[in-house]
């Protein structure tokens, strides 16, 4: 959001005054003596022991920074003297600091790692200041196993922010505290798991895995429903009034052991409780809310393809029924020997369906005779529903990996309802590599107004102009160099066409996924992107 399975929650820092004195390593006085590193590797238990130890010890070389006291380890002062100045004058009771080790390797003498640290804090003109920089470092360890920091790099990496509006903090920590499941299970994450899961036992870590927010219970706070590979339980976790988690999976009946790829709370019956659909390779699963106890197995919809992308649903006719559209990334044209895979126009992707619900738990398939079947071969990401031309019923907009977009305008056809696919005529096609779709009124206008997230590649334009890629082709140059321009924000004009409001909004750097919010309550719609392969510009890009 494609990427791996990993639940992020909003998490609390822990705030350090850099007057505190703590225990810990010394960056300026020598150690005891030091013992040679071992040649045996540590095991992956003794390895995240010795990562959360020297994360500790970040921490204090944090306060030091941002309190200016800079240690004799660093092997370039410079820099980390700038992000110091910065946070010096800030006030000690709004400083906060977190570190990271991502990479760690043991030689005979020392212990080489790649990390990160973030830090904030208020400033004295009240703004906000953040910093995250990725660094490397060399440490030893004593006989006594107390760490040394040998050497600090300079910054290879940075990131400045500086705001007067408030961050978000980090509650993960406070709200997973009593959750078991949660902190030795789900928080580690897919790196964790690969290292202790064989491929022979069938359990497949590498497809993409959903969430869903939703009352299930009824007390007026949003549950968090969350989806595993094959083999492992889908969790359902019931947000407590302390404002905790608490699993309840297995007593609810929600504990699904099937590779569920995406997950959705809506109230399929009617009785207006949150029912749980997911997306397994056995089909599309319905799930009653039975009394906010437990789930009740309705059935099972048949999909044509196995691989489900994303649900979404909507009451498509009008009909006070709740409808059901999955799509598809790959499907059976996608494995033939023979495919016609395209980087510009890919026509081997798999076949969505649309199904309409009677509310009471039948469906039946009308992808066809709605309309839907038109252009029916694409890599679909992800969909969203939005009355666009705002006649009352809701159209469908579908963003297509290697491809062009497509929007399904809801119209009446033979008294029966009909989606007409007029994307390139209203222009928002968007020919790229679409992976996420939002719809808002962003300039408060009165029209909704689309963003669409793109795959990037910096290299779009490096590459188009090489002598061998084929220069006589220029319509598909053209295409190729849409990977380098990134995301894309539509606005609409009265006529009811689109046009591209420019290159404030198209940074978003492989965008897993968007989506509008009003974060600050202004009434103005705020943008967050979720993004995945950063790389920096180049002038000779675009």
């Amino acid at each position: 959001m494609c990427f791996q399975s990993s639940v992020l929650l909003l998490a609390a820092l822990f705030f350090f005054s850099a007057c505190n004195k703590k225990q810990g390593t010394d960056f300026d006085t020598p150690e005891p003596k030091e013992t040679t590193l071992q040649n045996e590797q540590p095991t992956i238990k003794e390895s995240e022991q010795l990562a959360a130890q020297i994360e500790s010890e970040l921490i204090l070389f944090a306060q030091r920074i941002i309190s200016g006291s800079l240690p004799d380890s660093l092997s370039d002062k410079k820099k980390w003297s700038q992000f110091s100045n910065r946070f010096i004058n800030s006030s000690e009771q709004s400083r906060s600091f977190k570190a990271s080790v991502f990479e760690m390797k043991h030689e005979r003498s020392a212990i080489k790692i790649t990390a990160r640290i973030e830090m904030k804090a208020r400033l004295k003109n009240q703004n906000f200041f953040g910093l995250i920089a990725q660094f490397k470092s060399s440490w030893s360890k004593n006989e006594d196993g107390q760490l040394k920091v040998l050497e600090i790099g300079e910054p290879e990496q940075t990131v400045l922010n500086e705001s007067p509006a408030l961050w978000f903090s980090d509650e993960t920590d406070r709200l997973t505290a009593k959750e078991p499941t949660f902190t030795e299970h789900l928080s580690k994450g897919l790196d964790f798991w690969l290292k202790r899961i064989e491929s022979i036992h069938g359990i497949d870590a590498f497809i993409n895995n959903g969430m869903a927010l939703g009352d299930f219970d009824g007390d007026g706070r949003d549950d968090i429903y969350v989806c595993q590979p094959g083999g492992l339980p889908n969790r359902l976790f019931l947000h407590q009034a302390d404002n905790t988690i608490q699993e309840a999976s297995k007593r609810t009946g929600a504990n699904y052991l099937d590779h569920t790829s995406s997950a959705l709370f809506i109230d399929m019956d009617n009785d207006g409780d949150q029912d749980l659909t997911l997306a397994t390779p056995s089909g599309i699963v319905l799930l009653e809310n039975d009394k906010h106890q437990s789930f009740i197995k309705r059935g099972i919809l048949q999909t044509d393809e196995v691989d489900c992308h994303s649900l979404s649903a909507t009451d498509f006719d009008l009909d006070g029924n709740l409808d059901l559209l999955i799509t598809f990334a790959l499907g059976s044209r996608s494995l033939d020997d023979d495919s016609s895979f395209r980087f510009d126009d890919a026509r081997d992707g798999g076949s969505n369906q649309l199904f309409k619900g009677d509310g009471k738990w039948s469906f039946s398939e009308v992808t066809a005779l709605s309309g839907l079947s038109e252009g029916n071969d694409r890599h679909s990401l992800a969909a969203s529903w939005h009355d666009y031309d705002l006649d009352g019923d809701p159209d469908i907009y579908i963003a297509n990996d290697y491809g062009q977009n497509q929007m399904y305008r809801n119209d009446i056809r033979d008294g029966s309802r009909f989606f007409t696919e007029i994307a390139n005529e209203i222009g928002i096609e968007d020919r790229g590599a679409g992976m996420s779709v939002s719809w808002a009124d962003y300039n408060r206008d009165g029209l909704p107004d689309l963003y669409v997230g793109n795959m990037y590649s910096n290299a779009g334009k490096r590459i188009t102009g090489l002598s061998g890629f084929l220069p006589k082709n220029k319509g598909l140059t053209k295409h190729y160099r849409r990977f380098a321009k990134g995301n894309t924000l539509f606005s609409q004009q009265k006529n009811g066409e689109f046009i591209d409001s420019g290159p404030a909004t198209t940074m978003g750097r492989w965008a897993w996924s968007s989506v509008f919010a009003d974060l600050n309550n202004d009434g103005w719609e705020d943008l967050i992107v979720a993004n995945g392969y950063i790389s920096g510009p180049r002038p000779d890009d675009l």
